[in-house]
């Protein structure tokens, strides 16, 4: 069985649970008028995310990436006071029963700048904070391990395999909530496919296989080779996979608006016999999935569970 999600901001509404306000903005505001500002953003972006979860499910998507920016500034100082578990708890609760009764699974994906690998003190904190922030929500929710943290193993710092060292002692000062979530995706810069799957099964994490990013660094590894293993790394939970083509030979970092069928067919045949969530990021997000699935339902393939 194969299932297909797309990342954070539905292109049917503009009402997406990714609304913020600024450390600028709330710097102008007394104490209680700030946090006023922070709750109204907060409820908003709940009613939104409802709103999103809902076409979804009416849309037979069951795979959603939920923005990072969905509890206002929560690692940021000025917000260091508000306690938003506790006064949204009603909010997590009855979002994390629609969640379950629909069997969606909500991942989420820390920002750029979160690090585990950095051998910076401060930056580090900074991650260890994110990353916290990210599990707090989901475990508000009362969601499962399968409720993902992906990160990226970071950066090289001009020695590979310090850099690789560095992330498994640092991942050792994660708190168990942060780590029972935490899963690694190969990145389209410095670290490939086969030194990503290598940490993971050293370290015991869950490996992302995203595909575009393999096809922008690589040494020649052939993906076929190693599904199994990745998907290995996943033990008892759902495997999730990331999917994307590039905009062009000359942009080919960048991700396209919609798929390439045929390149998407010929991973298909490459994990046809597993169970798999297959995170499209594409520009055109929704619309892309949908696009994708009629597409295919008129080459007369249905690769997404009987009802989609």
């Amino acid at each position: 069985m194969i299932r297909l999600g797309y990342a954070c901001i539905s292109m049917a509404t503009p009402n997406n649970p990714n609304k913020k306000t600024t450390v600028a903005q709330l710097s102008k505001l007394d104490h209680a008028e700030r946090l006023k500002k922070l709750r109204k953003v907060m409820q908003t972006n709940f009613f939104n995310l409802m709103d999103v979860l809902e076409y979804n499910v009416n849309h037979q998507i069951f795979l959603y990436r939920l923005p990072s920016e969905f509890v206002p500034l929560a690692t940021h100082q000025i917000a260091a006071d508000w306690n938003w578990q506790q006064e949204f708890a009603w909010d997590f609760t009855k979002a994390g029963e629609y969640i379950r009764k629909f069997n969606i699974r909500l991942t989420s994906h820390p920002g750029h700048y979160s690090i585990l690998n950095t051998p910076n003190k401060n930056v580090l904190q900074s991650t260890i904070k994110d990353f916290d922030y990210h599990a707090r929500v989901f475990d508000a929710m009362g969601l499962d391990n399968n409720s993902v943290l992906v990160t990226h193993v970071g950066g090289v710092y001009g020695d590979k395999q310090e850099s690789l060292a560095r992330f498994k002692h640092n991942l050792g000062l994660l708190p168990p909530n942060i780590i029972n979530r935490l899963v690694v995706e190969n990145d389209d810069t410095s670290f490939t496919m086969l030194e990503v799957l290598d940490l993971c099964e050293r370290v015991g994490l869950p490996m992302v296989l995203d595909i575009h990013h393999h096809h922008c660094v690589n040494n020649g590894e052939e993906i076929a080779h190693f599904i199994p293993r990745i998907i290995a790394t996943w033990g008892e939970r759902n495997p999730k996979m990331h999917f994307s083509s590039p905009r062009s030979d000359e942009d080919f970092k960048s991700h396209a608006d919609n798929l390439i069928v045929e390149d998407f067919l010929t991973f298909m045949d490459l994990v046809k016999n597993h169970d798999l969530d297959i995170m499209l990021e594409c520009k055109n997000k929704d619309e892309a999935l949908l696009k994708l699935r009629k597409e295919l339902h008129q080459k007369g393939i249905r690769l997404e569970p009987v009802g989609t």
